[in-house]
């Protein structure tokens, strides 16, 4: 393209400038007025550059990385391709002074059109802008086409520029298998990627086949490609995702964990990468591992697009489990669960429902620590808030809030709330599901349901002596059901006839004390009582005395 048309292209632009530094503003601003741009806005932080991003368009905006207080660069980047503010056929550049791994990375994975370290010169920024500019108009009509979300329209459009010999074949190859992906079109997403591949092993399409591989459920053969692309270089984030969805895919919670680690340590800005890695870890029972990545995604997420209270609310319900008294540094544990919850009390987004959880998560991380008169005051609070709001808050309040009366012991209260939540939101399968995971008994039918064929199962199992397939369905059971009374006993009983029958195995005995904690608030008027005290004393003896001696009571 000649000059005169490259000048022609600014002349058409509208560009926003952000730095926090005046005459950084004043200089690249003159630059590119020098380059024929007539409309140039300047501003000094995220918060400004988000202000006028909703109210204006721009063809391209230029913005530093570091810009004080509030958000930073790669948080407005990806804020803006969060609210869909930048479209594809607008530009983003990264420019700053800032040079280290993190912030490249973090920076890169939002994809912005290029990246020019400081010092910047007029020759410099001409010579990076019209490099973008050049590669921007030959694939303007594709990027077209994916904004209006016409994804087979951009993939032909990718066809026509290959059929005409573009210089930019290898970004028309990647948009084009990429739109077939969103098109599920896998089989011809893989198409171009192994094409790709026989001519060079270039690691975007490695990357590419690998995620066409995870979507098709072809995880075993995804986890080779993607282990290659890692190899090759470790600092392709994505890659590491999708292996841990290929993990979790074959049923490995604990390689995809340690995949997400890694993951987590070469992109350590990203939250949501942080929070995935929380989620497994808990999955997982990593009680380190979780609060060490809960910890990391509230500082993390600040100021980001991603914030959220209930990131506050996930550590201080880890910190109130491990402030039982009795625990490793249970008095430490209270002390961060407060700490953590009074900082969440500072943001401009905690309201009445968070109010309801952040006194009900305090009155548990003290009723845990046996401090119940402590604890009463900020129960008391959560419960009259709870009372009088309960119309206008999130189903969350009222989960912490019957956790805590259960911790209490107060399980009439406890039951009378997770009532009221499955009659508020009777179609919140999340909500529903968890007050019937909380409840001795499931509050809704599909639950009611789910346990009667789970326990008709394992019932079947023991009855036919199949011990150790009845100790795992009700095992499995319980992981969905956690609380109800008669799943826990029948796992007891099961792992007790399993014992006299094959022998004491490994985790057995954790597997029965786990259970009978689990339901050891269990009212002395239960028609389960005497069963439940009858199988705690069998426990004992089984794994105390000599198994000959045993009457197991079937």
């Amino acid at each position: 393209m000649r000059q005169i048309d490259l000048i022609k292209l600014y002349s058409q632009m509208r560009c926003l400038v952000v730095d926090d530094m005046p005459d950084v503003r004043v200089a690249i601003s003159g630059m590119l007025r020098v380059f024929g741009v007539q409309h140039v806005d300047v501003v000094a932080n995220g918060e400004q550059a988000m202000d006028a991003c909703f109210s204006n368009h721009y063809h391209m905006v230029l913005c530093d990385y570091n810009l004080g207080p509030g958000r930073d660069g790669q948080q407005v980047l990806e804020e803006l391709r969060f609210r869909n503010r930048l479209n594809n056929t607008s530009i983003f550049v990264m420019v700053t002074a800032e040079t280290s791994r993190e912030m490249v990375l973090g920076a890169l994975e939002y994809q912005p059109d290029d990246y020019v370290t400081k010092p910047i010169t007029q020759a410099l920024l001409r010579q990076r802008l019209d490099r973008v500019l050049l590669r921007h108009r030959e694939l303007y009509s594709i990027k077209q086409a994916m904004d209006e979300k016409d994804y087979a329209a951009a993939e032909q459009r990718c066809a026509e520029r290959l059929n005409a010999n573009t210089s930019h074949r290898g970004a028309c190859l990647q948009i084009q298998a990429e739109m077939n992906l969103r098109l599920f079109n896998f089989k011809r997403a893989e198409e171009i990627y192994t094409g790709v591949l026989n001519e060079r092993p270039l690691l975007w399409a490695k990357l590419g086949l690998g995620k066409t591989q995870v979507a098709k459920k072809e995880y075993a053969k995804a986890e080779v490609n993607l282990k290659e692309v890692i190899r090759d270089d470790r600092r392709v984030v994505e890659a590491h995702d999708l292996l841990a969805d290929a993990y979790i895919g074959q049923g490995d919670t604990v390689l995809a964990q340690q995949v997400m680690q890694d993951a987590a340590e070469v992109s350590p800005k990203s939250v949501m990468r942080q929070r995935r890695l929380a989620e497994l870890s808990k999955l997982n029972a990593d009680t380190q591992a979780c609060l060490e990545a809960s910890r990391r995604v509230i500082k993390t997420a600040r100021n980001s697009v991603y914030e959220s209270p209930d990131d506050y609310f996930n550590l201080a319900r880890e910190l109130a489990e491990l402030s039982k008294e009795g625990e490793a540094n249970a008095d430490k544990y209270v002390k961060e669960t407060f700490e953590v919850l009074q900082k969440l009390e500072k943001r401009p987004y905690f309201d009445v429902s968070a109010d309801v959880q952040s006194n009900a998560l305090k009155s548990r991380s003290l009723l845990n620590n046996n401090k119940a008169e402590a604890a009463d005051p900020f129960l008391e609070k959560a419960k009259t808030l709870y009372q009088t709001r309960k119309e206008d808050l999130k189903p969350e309040a009222g989960l912490d809030v019957a956790q805590t009366l259960i911790v209490k012991g107060d399980k009439s209260a406890a039951d009378e709330v997770l009532h009221e939540l499955v009659e508020q939101f009777p179609t919140h399968d999340r909500v529903v599901a968890k007050v019937d995971s909380m409840s001795d008994t499931p509050k809704s039918k599909e639950g009611r349901k789910k346990v009667a064929d789970m326990t008709k199962s394992g019932i079947d199992y023991y009855d036919s002596k199949q011990y150790k397939e009845a100790v795992e369905t009700f095992r499995n059971a319980i992981g969905i059901f956690p609380s109800h009374i008669g799943l826990n006993l029948n796992l007891v009983q099961a792992v007790i006839a399993e014992v006299k029958n094959n022998g004491e195995q490994t985790g057995f005995e954790t597997l029965c004390r786990n259970s009978l904690s689990r339901i050891s608030n269990i009212d002395p008027g239960d028609s389960q009582y005497a069963r439940y005290t009858h199988l705690a004393k069998e426990v004992d003896e089984v794994f105390k005395m000599d198994l000959s001696e045993l009457d197991l009571d079937l």
